[in-house]
């Protein structure tokens, strides 16, 4: 199993959750050295071809040279009339508040000229109204007596308070230039006008730059809060993966350390339950069925076909000892009924079934906080877990007992001490099994 998956360089996902995080680095590690190993053989097969050279091209590119013959370059803020960025930026914001300020001036001119040659026209008709009353009032006084004309003349003088507020509700500047151009003075109105534009551009510009800055500041503030914000949320999202980096290195280092250790020390050899097998070892007659087999079942017809062919006469699932069925096999269950089956068990616990991955079994072990499940390679004809350099047992029962003195890992230590019995009977296609057992 694990050579297929080293020659496609690809595990079903399936597959790949059944695994716990040792054997997922275990794994990974043999991945990487065949990848390696064929990247080394395709380095040696094909070597770096030669490198010719190219017709010079008619089109090329010159770089400005200085005095000493090396490229032309230019730092901006090292002379001595250059300008430092902060200057830059000021004049910038400046000249952008002049611009909005002369904006601003023409459009008050408009609206300024447009009022003061409304009110010209309004007094120029009022004249004109009063020359009228007058001259009919010249007519009128041949026929009229002293009183009569003290009558009539009274509305044609308008009242001095009238006047007067008239005069204060018009502002000071358009009352003098109207003023002004009424004693026909036009380029004193000018002068006056171009003055007062000045001086409101100039305090616009100062205005409108200090609330530029002001803006600029609360921009800058609130970018330095934001990045201040940022960085904190960057540093614990970095403090995370750190922490999530050393526990997948320290396991990881678990991981090659077992595998180093399992490859150096010598296994004894147990001529009941156990042997240590050569990797180079023939299938088994008996294991004919596996040979015509896909890598992964089908479905689960082809697997019960598969026990009922080769497993029954090997006695999968019966106790070594009583040569009956075990109780702690369960057949063909799913992963997530194992997992319910053991949650009410103690700590210890465990169960053998019927893999649906792959040919053979897996292990669901209870541990404190989790189920842990372990798949069991019987492609080649013996029992043994899936990866290299592990240990090989003759049946089913030799494995689950000799794991019942020893851990399957150093590093969990996980021993098959307390089986979980079945609640149910085993299912039609395993009778089988205890037919044999009799």
């Amino acid at each position: 199993m694990l050579q297929q998956i080293l020659d496609e360089m690809w595990i079903d996902p399936e597959l790949l959750a059944e695994l716990d995080e040792s054997q997922k680095q275990t794994l990974f590690c043999k991945m990487r050295e065949e990848q390696i190993r064929r990247w080394r053989i395709w380095d040696e097969q094909n070597p770096a071809p030669l490198t010719t050279s190219r017709k010079p091209s008619q089109k090329h590119v010159d770089f400005l040279l200085d005095a000493e013959g090396e490229p032309w370059t230019w730092v901006m803020g090292e002379h001595e009339d250059d300008k430092s960025i902060e200057e830059i930026l000021e004049e910038e914001a400046r000249e952008a508040a002049r611009q909005l300020a002369e904006k601003e001036a023409l459009n008050l001119r408009l609206t300024m000229e447009a009022e003061l040659t409304e009110l010209l026209e309004l007094n120029k008709k009022q004249r004109e109204e009063i020359e009228v009353a007058e001259q009919k009032l010249e007519t009128e006084d041949i026929y009229c007596s002293a009183d009569q004309i003290r009558i009539n003349f009274k509305p044609l003088i308008p009242p001095s308070s009238n006047n007067n507020n008239n005069i204060n509700n018009i502002p000071s500047f358009k009352r003098d230039a109207l003023q002004e151009i009424s004693f026909n003075k036009p380029h004193k109105v000018s002068q006056r006008v171009a003055q007062w534009e000045k001086r409101m551009m100039e305090e616009r510009t100062s205005e409108i730059y200090k609330k530029l800055q002001k803006k600029k500041m609360d921009a800058a503030k609130e970018a330095e809060e934001a990045e201040n914000k940022h960085e904190h949320l960057w540093r614990e999202q970095q403090r995370k993966a750190k922490e999530a980096e050393t526990q997948m290195r320290e396991i990881a280092r678990r991981a090659r350390e077992e595998h180093r250790r399992s490859m150096q020390e010598e296994q004894p050899i147990n001529s009941r339950d156990s042997t240590t097998l050569p990797p180079n070892l023939p299938p088994r007659k008996d294991n004919c069925f596996m040979s015509t087999t896909a890598s992964k079942p089908p479905n689960k017809d082809a697997i019960l076909e598969w026990f009922r062919s080769s497993q029954v006469t090997r006695k999968a699932g019966l106790d070594p000892n009583t040569n009956s069925v075990a109780p702690w096999f369960h057949g063909l269950i799913t992963r997530q009924e194992a997992e319910s089956l053991l949650l009410a068990q103690p700590a210890g616990s465990f169960l053998v079934r019927v893999s649906e991955r792959i040919w053979g079994y897996a292990i669901s072990y209870r541990d404190t906080d989790r189920c842990k499940h372990y798949l069991i390679d019987a492609s080649n004809g013996h029992y043994q877990f899936l990866g290299t350099n592990q240990i090989s047992h003759n049946t089913l029962g030799d494995l689950v007992t000799y794991h019942g003195a020893r851990p399957i890992t150093a590093i969990g230590g996980e021993l098959l001490g307390r089986p979980c019995h079945r609640i149910k009977p085993l299912p039609p296609p395993f009778q089988a099994l205890s037919i044999r057992a009799r």
